[in-house]
């Protein structure tokens, strides 16, 4: 394999990297923008086509049978002056927004793909929200197509996703006509206008803009520079200062470079997003973009920083080192942050590296699941195929392969190693051997299906086929139902579902029956349980309850919840260890067994629990505390055997214990959004408060749908931006250009929703816009509950 030396050099080219993930709305052409910056670059020697099923990150079988990405995809190259960008390709249906979230995770900056002709869809919104906090470029995509509005798309960006904006580029067009053939773009930074030939994507002119030979078109790079100049001038004190000593208040005058310094600036500080624009089927526009990307989003040592689960550990950035923690330039501190299982090298890891460097063969302990391991191999990731490299350092996304690492890290997990040392692990404090990345929050699910293996035969290896799918995807849940004995996969939606099910048979080849896809119901408690002590003649005790999440936040008696709640990672369940009424922690921790190791047995024995379901009809309990008032442990104990055995026993016979009458059965609440045509208000209306039980939060009227949406003060900063005119509109027909159209806003259970879709198109003729998204679990009333338990 080839051996990228490149990376060997650890840490001096820590500034040139760029760890930028691509998010969008689905078919806003993620992936075929992600082609041409590979063949841009010199990573490919061929562009593939989504159509064609021959693009580099989308590789699974499923993503090239759909044509739509599934999982996410990382791959590195070099752009410009020795910038290396680490890029990570997402999908954008809203079943796989899991994959969005854990490669949101590890990146440092984003590029946000919008289609010209739909401009900001509801995915684009729900990836924006997700991506607070990382610095972000917007690319509008599809400037080729008829109906696509360069100047609305940014209108809808600054409103829609409330953001101020640096246009670098603007279209050009062939002429300004109905007509009009999208070209190339106009660089408003540079004052140049760059062409690429339809003909041979490798090549592309750039010219001056001469006010004497094409006055019109410099007066609107006039416009447009003067737009920018005065927003940055706004938010800007360093720029301003440039503005008005050395440029003279002239706007033609600012250097190009200080305009670029003061986007960049601002794009770090989240202070304003730069758009750009082209058509990447057509080939135009990519390379501005990769430009842009190195020039503009934040390098590791400028990124935000990591969240820990011990907020007194200090974490400072060093220019050679990256992030060093406690004071420690030793530590190698990474995030495991996806898995997946290959056919030919087995396990791969791949993971974020924050501070120092991982080695080939070096001991690395994980502080998550408190084990230590040796490293095999390590990779750099080039779609599916990993390029092996000797260090993974500080800044770069790597893969851990190997058969060391089996069982031995999971998706979340922090991976610490000494930098110097190849077993340099034990030199560590408690503080370090206790310090974790945050780990990524996990969707709940939201449709279950039951599975089944065809023969008794099949068994085993359905369950480790099911076992490898929640491996790689988190997102996906295996329970058992306790009465029947089914086993039951859960997923973010019917698709996810589907996906996994063709994984299941096609991939891995389980012999496998799947049943009906159904909404995913959850148990909670009403009331809380008794405090119940246990204690075994070893020395161990335990006094424990189990209450409702609602009840333990109501009667926190003035304690930190961020001192007291430790997320169980699902179902909003959650665990709160006393001694005496008083938190404990890591620094008071005085047993020679390990604080973690205490501490995570009690969550294992709370997760089970919960995860065995309620009374009624043995659904995951869902919004409960296992509170852990008081115990005792022997002074000699060292492994914590007893302790998950004798917590998960009380906490057993305490839900036990609860009457039937103190469950209550949940389900998912859905938010709905539909953009439909005025003359159909009425049926939908009628539909969704009828047949789909759901409250009408808002009708919003087709005035301006951007200022509807967006508060006055991004209102007005649409207003105050100068946009160029869109030719390409006028291609349309007055009728399509106003369209009489209501927004509803809606909230329903999602049982209700089931096929919606085919629903929705049949009262609206096929005209509407539906978004659906996950709101929170919600009481189901007492007479559906008895229609649910007698199965109707």
């Amino acid at each position: 394999m080839l051996k990228l030396r490149i990376f060997l050099r650890p840490y001096s080219n820590l500034s040139k990297f760029r760890n930028t993930g691509i998010i969008a709305h689905i078919d806003a052409g993620k992936t075929t923008t992600t082609e041409r910056m590979l063949y841009y670059a010199g990573k490919t020697k061929r562009m593939g086509n989504v159509d064609h099923g021959d693009t580099v990150t989308d590789f699974l079988p499923q993503e090239r049978a759909r044509g739509i990405t599934i999982q996410s995809a990382t791959t590195t190259f070099n752009w410009g002056k020795g910038g290396c960008v680490n890029l990570i390709d997402t999908p954008g249906h809203a079943d796989f927004s899991f994959e969005v979230m854990r490669s949101l995770k590890v990146i440092d900056g984003c590029v946000t793909i919008l289609d010209a002709v739909a401009a900001v869809e509801s995915q684009t919104e729900k990836v924006w929200k997700l991506s607070k906090g990382i610095p972000k470029i917007c690319f509008i995509n599809k400037m080729d197509r008829v109906g696509a509005g360069f100047s609305r798309t940014v209108k809808e960006i600054i409103t829609k996703l409330q953001t101020r904006v640096a246009i670098c580029n603007i279209p050009l067009f062939s002429n300004t006509t109905q007509d009009a053939g999208f070209q190339g773009v106009i660089d408003i930074i540079n004052d140049k206008i760059i062409k690429w030939e339809s003909e041979n994507p490798d090549k592309y002119a750039v010219h001056d803009i001469v006010q004497s030979v094409d006055p019109t078109l410099y007066e609107e790079v006039l416009n447009c520079r003067t737009s920018l100049i005065e927003t940055l001038g706004e938010i800007d004190e360093i720029f301003v200062e440039h503005f008005l000593e050395e440029a003279e208040a002239d706007y033609m005058k600012v250097s190009p470079i200080e305009i670029m310094q003061a986007i960049r600036r601002n794009t770090i500080k989240n202070t304003i997003v730069p758009v750009l624009c082209g058509a990447s089927l057509k080939n135009i526009g990519i390379q501005p973009l990769l430009d842009a990307i190195v020039s503009y989003l934040p390098n590791p040592t400028e990124a935000r920083l990591p969240e820990l689960n011990n907020s007194a550990v200090p974490i400072t950035y060093d220019e050679k080192n990256g992030l060093v923690f406690d004071h420690n330039n030793n530590i190698c501190v990474a995030l495991a942050f996806k898995v997946i299982t290959d056919t030919i090298r087995g396990l791969m890891v791949f993971i974020r590296v924050y501070s120092g460097q991982l080695r080939n063969g070096c001991t690395v302990y994980n502080t998550t699941t408190q084990t230590k391991f040796k490293l095999g191999k390590l990779a750099i990731m080039n779609a599916n195929v990993p390029e092996e490299t000797d260090v993974v350092s500080a800044g770069q996304i790597g893969v851990l392969t190997g058969s060391t690492i089996a069982e031995k890290v999971a998706t979340g997990d922090t991976i610490i190693s000494h930098n110097t040392k190849k077993d340099g692990v034990k030199s560590f404090n408690k503080n370090v051997l206790s310090l974790k990345i945050n780990p990524i929050r996990i969707p709940p699910p939201v449709f279950s299906a039951t599975v089944e293996p065809k023969t008794l035969g099949n068994k085993d290896s359905m369950d480790a086929a099911l076992s490898r799918i929640v491996l790689e995807d988190p997102s996906l849940h295996v329970s058992k139902d306790m009465e029947t004995g089914e086993t039951v996969l859960s997923g973010l939606g019917e698709l996810h579902l589907a996906i996994a099910e063709d994984k299941l048979v096609n991939q891995l080849g389980a012999e496998v029956r799947f049943g009906k896809t159904t909404v995913t119901f959850k148990e909670t408690l009403t009331y809380p349980s008794d405090v119940q002590t246990i204690s075994n003649e070893l020395g161990f005790q335990f006094s424990i309850s189990i209450v409702p999440l609602e009840l333990y936040r109501t009667n926190k008696h003035g304690l930190d919840s961020s001192q007291t709640d430790i997320y169980l990672g699902m179902d909003n369940n959650y665990l709160s260890i006393l001694k005496n009424n008083i938190p404990i922690n890591a620094e008071k921790w005085l047993f020679p067994l390990p604080y973690e190791s205490f501490v995570h047995s009690l969550m294992a024995s709370a997760i089970a629990c919960f995860q065995r379901g309620g009374r009624l009809l043995n659904f995951p309990l869902h919004s409960c505390v296992a509170i852990v008032h008081d115990w005792e442990i022997p002074v000699d104990v060292t492994k914590p055997n007893e302790v998950l055995n004798l917590s998960r026993n009380l906490m057993n016979q305490i839900l036990t214990a609860i009457p039937s009458s103190s469950y209550t059965v949940l389900e998912p609440l859905m938010n709905i959004k539909i953009i439909a045509p005025t003359k159909y208000l009425g049926s939908l209306i009628q539909d969704l408060t009828g047949a789909r039980n759901a409250t009408i939060l808002s009708v919003q009227e087709n005035q301006d749908l951007s200022a509807i949406e967006g508060n006055i003060k991004y209102r007005n900063f649409a207003d105050e931006q100068y946009l160029p005119p869109d030719p390409t509109m006028a291609s349309l027909n007055a009728s399509d250009q106003i369209v009489d159209v209501k927004i509803i806003n809606a909230r329903a259970p999602l049982r209700n929703l089931m096929a919606y879709n085919k629903t929705l198109r049949s009262i609206t003729q096929g005209t509407a816009e539906l978004s659906i998204d996950y709101h929170d679990m919600e009481k189901v009333p007492e007479e559906q509950v008895q229609m649910i338990l007698s199965g109707a």
